[in-house]
């Protein structure tokens, strides 16, 4: 049953400036200093610079307008105007979008982008605009996902059968079941108290988040599988979107681009101390052999429906 908006929600997502050609709020999970909500920042500091005073952005990050799946809720119904949040969160809609669950289905960072930045890519966000109702701007690199768990993990067959969060999404589930994990759903907003209270075993995450959202805290073995790319973007009600005036909507995609822009760099120089720093800070990394993980994944089985996209991605050079 989906969740009500309450008062205080409807409240701060009816508050506008009356004076802006066009005004509107961007929800977020991440913390008020996490890269997520830098990059909401970067955006509109670019959409600003583009349309001037005709242009008001009201960023509500840290979950403040509800969990993911509520704000996706709210993007869907028209009440909040866009989300920055990963594209698989979107994957209940529309099947496409369960791409970023498919494990190593990327080979590298510029192969994450000339997926995204090109035909392949257009095609699945304009279905996803067109039979979902959502529009995604600006795809982001968040990172490669990694594995954080309460034992070491040096070889696959160390995962088998740890009960590791998923989300919600059928291809995160069928990857980490591929993987030789028992995939266990629990939302992103109570992942902490499910390692503290030994729901779960681990989760996956890119290091990003596991650094902002602490998980290291409550766990302490990172292996570093790369196994999925996360893919963020501005993720818009597609009616809403498609009212806008022309120049405004390419000065949304340009600021959004800018803002991927930023968030790659971010992340390709940031790697290297986000690691030192979870080690610092108690976190045991491992290194296991990927060849094995890759060779369980691709015994997955995918929905049907997902299966051509996979294969249209993989075949992007």
């Amino acid at each position: 049953m989906k969740k009500l908006i309450t008062a205080a929600v409807l409240g701060m997502l009816m508050a506008g400036t009356a004076h802006a050609d066009i005004s509107f709020r961007i929800g977020g999970a991440g913390s008020e200093s996490s890269p997520d909500t830098k990059a909401m920042e970067v955006f509109t500091e670019k959409l600003k610079e583009r349309l001037g005073d005709g242009v008001e952005v009201e960023l509500y990050p840290n979950s403040h307008l509800g969990t993911v799946d509520e704000m996706v809720e709210q993007v869907k119904g028209g009440v909040l105007e866009c989300m920055y949040e990963s594209v698989g969160v979107l994957g209940s809609f529309h099947p496409a979008a369960n791409i970023e669950g498919v494990a190593y289905v990327y080979h590298d960072v510029d192969h994450f982008f000339r997926i995204w930045r090109g035909p392949v890519g257009q095609e699945i966000l304009d279905s996803i605009a067109n039979e979902a109702g959502f529009r995604v701007v600006g795809p982001a690199f968040h990172g490669f996902r990694q594995m954080l768990t309460n034992k070491p993990i040096e070889k696959a067959e160390d995962l088998d059968g740890m009960k590791i969060r998923a989300p919600g999404i059928p291809a995160y589930i069928e990857s980490i079941r591929a993987m030789g994990a028992s995939p266990t759903t629990v939302a992103f907003e109570e992942v902490y108290a499910a390692l503290q209270s030994h729901v779960v075993d681990g989760v996956e995450q890119p290091l990003t988040a596991i650094k902002d959202k602490r998980f290291h805290e409550v766990v302490e073995h990172l292996a570093l599988t790369n196994h999925m790319a996360e893919t963020m973007g501005f993720m818009c009600n597609a009616e809403w979107y498609a009212g806008l005036d022309d120049a405004i909507r390419a000065a949304i995609e340009a600021a959004a681009v800018d803002s991927a822009d930023w968030y790659r760099a971010y992340t390709e120089e940031s790697q290297a101390k986000l690691l030192a720093d979870l080690e610092a800070e108690g976190a045991k990394v491992t290194r296991p052999d990927t060849k094995a993980f890759i060779e369980r994944v691709s015994a997955a089985n995918y929905d049907p429906a997902l299966q051509p996209i996979i294969e249209k991605v993989r075949a992007v050079e």
